[in-house]
């Protein structure tokens, strides 16, 4: 506790409660809800690979495939 910001109760839980903070991030839910989710996994499902036209098309059930 070599720390001058433990010495008083206040820093001492300050410690315990700034160490369990994730940073989070605001956004709205497509029916117009706030919610707040971890910036770590806004993040991981930005880097992800978007779907072409070409894959979303081979990917569904569409009546206009069964013609070729």
């Amino acid at each position: 506790m070599g720390n001058n910001q433990n010495k008083t109760r206040r820093g001492f839980f300050s410690q315990f409660l700034s160490a369990d903070k994730e940073e989070k991030v605001k956004m709205l839910t497509p029916d117009g809800k706030l919610v707040e989710i971890d910036k770590k996994i806004f993040e991981a499902a930005a880097k992800k690979k978007l779907t072409s036209n070409k894959e979303l098309y081979d990917w569904m059930q569409n009546p206009s495939k069964e013609n070729k």
